[in-house]
């Protein structure tokens, strides 16, 4: 009777354990044998490397705690519980592992003959909540994994970020309506969340119009310090090409994107030259900015040097230095080739290769082609620069406060001045700036509206032209009245 009674105990036990625990399975063969398993999700994210990579991953689930019990007899009066704990893959140290089951056993000497398996469970889900001690230790490190267990753990760890990301309830940032994790994203950096449409219709247009600078997170206060003059300073950093297809944007647009900031990143390097062929005018091959090959494989560190990105979080990053290639000496790196058409070229004086013992000079301004120099002379009389950047804008209609394109910055279109964000119009009020006082609507139609007053460099330029102008008239007017004379 007293075999059975105390059978009946741990039968009652087990059932009252399943009854709090529903996913505790019973053994078959074994009515006292039983096992679950025990989530892991750390509330502070994991720290985890897989030697011998550096790359250090924040993981915020890992593999379950599998947890057997078996109750023999004599238990809970004579004997403890027969406990083995495991992960699969086997994730968790075998010291930790055996430490975990000793805790049991002296839990059992500690309740007595009472039944302890309930309290033992949940001492086992606190230990999971922080990491069972390992992101304790961070004076030495992240927590060493085996290579092998990298693909596993990792991809375990987006499924159920993904799958509880699924279940929650955000409001989108850009359409403002409560909608489904399941159909929104959270974008890496910032963790900003909005609907998979907006975010779709936004990066669509912007890379359709070429407006590359814009594909950021949509928050307008995303990385924003409240320091106006730090603010002005940091560049938006962009999402990269990786990141684009999951929210999902189609390949070819993706493919789009990457070739635009590309694009702009080798026109805004003075070191790269430019097929001196007029039907080609293709880049020189270069290891910098390597031509795209497969944007699906472009994460982060394939865009780390993107003309506008700024460093991640707190962890500066020293720009790229640009060398200027020593010339007019034999064995200089003059030797440049074409990535479109092949053509070998000198870097200097933009001839076809001409070996490494002939001395050239770089091509002058006036080497200029007619059409350059057009380009050159238009840009010039009917652009204002952009003062952070120095990208030519040209106004085609509306007030003078300008934002570039590029940057987005805000300046004045008639001298080219920095506006304050917050009260771009105060510099149009100011009356000690006689320049720009009370012109805000001047030249409402564009440069075709009609001449104005500039300042800035701009407006040096329109001094000279009409002091030229002027000294050509009064030189005509001298001959004119010589003649006469004569």
């Amino acid at each position: 009777m007293a075999d059975e009674s105390t059978e009946d105990e741990r039968e009652e036990e087990l059932n009252t354990l399943q009854s709090i625990y529903p996913e505790l399975t019973f053994g078959l063969s074994n009515p006292l044998a039983a096992h679950i398993d025990l989530n892991v999700a750390p509330i502070k994210p994991l720290q985890v490397v897989f030697e011998p990579e550096p790359t250090v991953h924040w993981l915020s689930y890992l593999p379950p705690l599998h947890l057997e019990i078996i109750l023999p007899d004599g238990y809970p009066k004579e004997r403890p519980p027969n406990l083995k704990l495991t992960t699969t893959p086997p994730w968790l140290p075998d010291a930790v592992l055996e430490k975990l089951v000793r805790e049991g056993h002296e839990l059992w000497e500690e309740y007595g003959d009472m039944p302890m398996l309930y309290t033992y469970i949940s001492n086992l889900q606190e230990a999971a909540d922080s990491a069972f001690g390992l992101a304790d230790n961070l004076e030495e490190g992240p927590v060493k994994l085996p290579p092998p267990l990298k693909t596993a753990i990792l991809d375990l760890n987006k499924s159920l970020k993904r799958e509880t990301f699924d279940k929650e309830t955000f409001d989108c940032g850009v359409c403002l309506e409560p909608k489904k994790g399941a159909v929104c994203y959270r974008l890496e950096r910032c963790s900003h969340v909005f609907c998979q449409g907006c975010l779709q219709d936004f990066y669509n247009n912007c890379i359709k119009e070429g407006d590359v600078n814009s594909v950021k997170c949509l928050s307008p206060d995303c990385g924003k310090t409240g320091n106006t003059a730090v603010d002005r300073r940091k560049k938006p950093r962009l999402l990269s090409p990786k990141e684009l297809l999951q929210i999902p944007l189609t390949l070819e647009t993706v493919q789009r994107f990457a070739e635009l900031k590309r694009k702009k990143k080798i026109e805004a390097d003075k070191s790269i030259a430019f097929c001196p062929r007029s039907w080609c005018q293709g880049a020189m091959r270069t290891e910098k900015y390597p031509k795209i090959t497969d944007v699906s494989q472009m994460d982060d560190s394939d865009s780390e040097e993107d003309e506008t990105d700024e460093p991640r979080n707190n962890e500066d990053e020293p720009a790229t230095s640009i060398q200027k290639r020593p010339t007019g000496r034999p064995g200089s790196d003059r030797l440049v080739i074409c990535e479109d058409c092949n053509l070998a070229f000198c870097q200097q004086c933009l001839a076809s290769w001409h070996g490494d013992y002939m001395i050239c000079q770089p091509r002058l301004p006036s080497d200029l082609t007619e059409e350059d120099q057009a380009s050159l002379n238009f840009i010039l009389k009917f652009t204002s620069p952009c003062p952070e950047c120095s990208v030519p804008c040209q106004k085609s209609y509306g007030c003078n406060h300008m934002t570039c394109f590029q940057c987005k910055t805000h300046f004045c279109y008639l001298c080219g001045a920095w506006l304050n964000p917050s009260n771009p119009y105060a510099h149009f009020s100011d009356k000690k700036n006689k320049t720009c006082f009370q012109r805000l609507m001047d030249m409402v139609e564009g440069d075709e509206g009609g001449d104005g007053q500039f300042g800035g460099r701009r407006g040096a330029e329109q001094m000279a032209e009409f002091w030229e102008q002027e000294a050509l008239r009064i030189q005509m007017e001298e001959d004119q009245r010589t003649e006469e004379e004569q």
